[in-house]
């Protein structure tokens, strides 16, 4: 078959074409510092990625709420220490005040500190992280105080869970009732309090020194939920720290995949324009020496 002047164009602007969409790719690839810019480019690589993008998104969105959770229980466990302090207060003064040397003067402002004492408490117990009640359960915009009744819980008795690894959860949130309302077979903290301030007001000695068994039992109760609190924190501050791993592990298999290598993507680059200028070369000369053979 002869091969005319036609066949020799077609081919020399087919070859031109191809290495001009090669350096377009490599100027592509230097410039954006990505492999590919199309998932037709590389299927399997886009595959993964995708899955390693959506892994890394999710792992990062589990850490965020689970780092959020323990900042909660954090807040809830500095709000049972300052519970737990009043509460060695108002021991200290009924211990004291049960005592004959004191009298109804001495017992009438022990009373009034209690009260104080419990107004301290019921504030303790309203903290917040945001717009939500820390002690209030899963009833996040709820007061934990009943409204209708200033010694009794008025939320939700269950326990926020979070998730702290794909498909695992961890509950969240401390129970102020058992904590401080004697649910459970617990004792009510504020009712307690409540009796203290009414015997001391009443200059009743011994009933204030019959509260101090109430008082010790709340004292554990609070120690009991602080370290549940610990606990808890613990294992929401380690599954943020997989969870970190995981994205960042996700992240980096994705950068591995998609990114390219800047060494690689410049000698890729070089070598692209180096072959377009000698196929053009190519092309100018096939075309002179053409046009010098119909000039014979």
């Amino acid at each position: 078959m002869r091969v005319t002047d036609r066949m020799l164009h077609d081919l020399a602007a087919r070859d031109t074409g191809s290495a001009r969409s090669k350096l377009e790719q490599a100027i592509s690839r230097a410039s954006s510092g990505a492999r590919f810019t199309h998932p037709g480019e590389d299927p399997a690589a886009a595959g993964l990625v995708t899955v390693d993008r959506a892994r890394a998104a999710r792992l990062d969105a589990i850490a965020s709420s689970a780092r959020a959770a323990s900042d909660e229980l954090a807040l809830a466990d500095g709000a049972l220490g300052e519970i737990s302090t009043a509460i060695a207060r108002a021991r200290e003064l009924a211990v004291q005040l049960s005592s004959s040397n004191y009298g109804a003067d001495e017992r009438a402002a022990g009373a009034k500190e209690v009260r104080s004492l419990i107004a301290s408490i019921r504030g303790s117990l309203e903290a917040r992280s945001g717009n939500r009640y820390v002690f209030s359960g899963r009833a996040d915009g709820a007061s934990p105080l009943d409204p209708l009744d200033p010694l009794a819980y008025g939320a939700d008795a269950g326990v926020r869970e979070v998730e702290i690894a794909p498909g695992v959860h961890q509950a969240a949130s401390v129970r102020a009732d058992v904590a401080l309302f004697g649910a459970s077979g617990g004792v009510n903290v504020l009712a307690t309090l409540d009796t203290l301030a009414a015997a001391l007001g009443a200059n009743d000695a011994a009933g204030a020194r019959a509260t101090l068994d109430g008082l010790a039992a709340g004292t554990n109760q609070v120690a009991a939920a602080r370290a549940d609190a610990g606990n808890m924190m613990a294992a929401l501050d380690a599954g943020v720290a997989a969870s970190e791993a995981g994205r960042d592990g996700a992240k980096a298999s994705v950068s591995r995949l998609a990114d390219a290598d800047p060494i690689q993507s410049a000698l890729e680059l070089s070598r692209a324009q180096s072959a377009l200028e000698a196929s053009l070369a190519a092309v100018a000369k096939g075309f002179q020496l053409s046009l010098l053979d119909r000039l014979k």
